[in-house]
Parts: C-alpha cells; structure tokens; sequence
C-alpha cells in the first residue's frame, strides 16, 4: 500500500466529477478521449479509467519514491511472455513514444505511468460465485502457474523475492514483542528449510482475487501483476 501522504497529494487533484489534470497530463503520452479521464481508485497504485478511439482503457501510475522502474519493467516482460500463452492477460500499451513505461514529472512528483487494454467479461463479489466458479478460479490459477514454471529464469529477475518479502517483515518488527520477531525467526526457518524444485517454487500473481479476474462464461482473464513476486 502506498503512504497517505502520495496518495492525499494526488487525490486532492480530482474534481467533484472525478477528472483530474494530473492524470489527464500523464495520458499526454498515449492520447485519450476528451472529457473521458476519471479516477477509479487508490491502494498500491493510482488508477483512472479512460477511453481512446472510443476503446476502454486503464491508466495505473505510481509514485518513483515507492516504485522502483526496474521491477516494472519485470513486470511488463512477464506480460509479454504470457501475451504468448494460452492464458489471457491485460496486455500494456505502448504509448505515441512506442514506450510501455512512461516516467512523467508533474508539478507533485514525479510518476511511472502504464496503460492497459480493459478486459471484455464481468467481475463477481464472492457472493456472486458459485461452486463452478471456484473450479473454474482455481484451474485458471493452476494454468498460470503451469505457464509461469516454462517462463525462461530471465524473466524472473527484477521481480520481488520472498526472501525480500520476510526481510521486509522484519523491518516493521523492530518494536514489537519479543514474541512476535520469534514467531519470524520461525517462519523464516521454516521457509529457508523448504525445497526449491520446479514444482514447489516459481513466480507467483500474489494476488489472484476476484477483483483482478474477469469472466466471460467458463474463460477468465487475469490483470494486474504488479505485485507478481518468486
């Protein structure tokens, strides 16, 4: 999650009609629709909704202080690989500089900005599924993860590990109980005890939840991989 503060400085430039000229001039790079820019949401990254010829698209732009451009850059390759699969994704747009990462300076900061194609289908709350809905989740999950164990180990690097994961942990420890840094230890122990083989380790989506899914009869298609971490 992104600190309050970005996440204020930018929020505070969306209108009463959710536009915004910040966003507005990021989408400078890619063009857009006049008087189609609106702002979508806030968690990890900032995202604003957008058409382009008339085609719905996604705008997700993050702040240089709390994204490093080399793990974007990862995570635009590991696209590009799955573009290749039989697994659909929400594939990056380059912009009118054939660039997929754009890094604008505004007058609050300075942003990395990607553009995606929306994907056609609906997304479901948890009540909304049924049980062939869990079945149709979990082999979409098991078929990307078959995809990402043939991805090239070049694809990997520049992409978060769990090791950097349990290391962060431990960072947000420091002034907690004794007990709580043992339970690290613990875990930590654990982890690094655990056989690495192709069949129990990889890169993961870390976040394949219903809001990052959407359906189209018994197909699913998956976005947002910024967080994808090995």
């Amino acid at each position: 999650m992104m600190k309050l503060s970005t996440m204020k400085k930018v929020v505070a430039t969306v209108n009463d009609e959710w536009q915004s000229p910040v966003a507005e001039k990021i989408l400078e790079r890619w063009g857009y629709d006049h008087d189609s820019v609106y702002y979508f949401r806030s968690s990890a990254n900032f995202v604003f909704v957008f058409h382009k010829e008339g085609k719905k698209h996604f705008l997700r732009f993050s702040d240089s202080c709390e994204r490093k451009l080399q793990t974007i850059e990862a995570e635009i390759e590991i696209l590009h690989y799955l573009r290749d699969q039989p697994i659909h994704t929400a594939q990056p747009v380059p912009s009118l500089n054939n660039k997929y990462i754009e890094v604008v300076e505004t007058e609050i900061g300075t942003f990395y900005a990607v553009v995606f194609e929306a994907l056609q289908g609906e997304q479901y709350d948890i009540e909304d599924i049924n049980e062939e809905h869990y079945f149709v989740w979990g082999r979409t999950l098991g078929q990307l993860h078959a995809n990402l164990k043939r991805m090239p180990e070049t694809y990997r690097r520049g992409r978060p590990s769990w090791q950097e994961q349990l290391n962060s942990v431990n960072t947000m420890l420091t002034t907690q109980e004794p007990f709580v840094q043992k339970e690290w230890e613990l875990v930590t122990k654990w982890a690094e005890q655990k056989l690495v083989s192709e069949q129990t380790f990889g890169l993961i989506h870390y976040d394949f939840e219903l809001d990052n899914l959407c359906w189209q009869n018994e197909k699913v298609s998956i976005l947002d991989f910024d967080d994808c971490v090995n």
